[in-house]
């Protein structure tokens, strides 16, 4: 057995996947608000960019 699948059959590099896929997930939808908010902004002529 070597490094890597000792690294890939131990659990916490699951925990660490997982984590990562949570902050991947939250800033795609961190990304997605930021940008309909951008577009609503570009629609509506008469907003400010604050």
């Amino acid at each position: 057995m070597n490094l890597f699948d000792l690294l890939a059959q131990s659990d916490w590099t699951r925990a660490a996947r997982f984590w990562i896929l949570v902050a991947a997930g939250l800033a795609a939808w961190e990304s997605a608000v930021l940008f309909l908010r951008a577009l609503n902004a570009r629609l509506m002529k008469g907003s400010d960019d604050v």
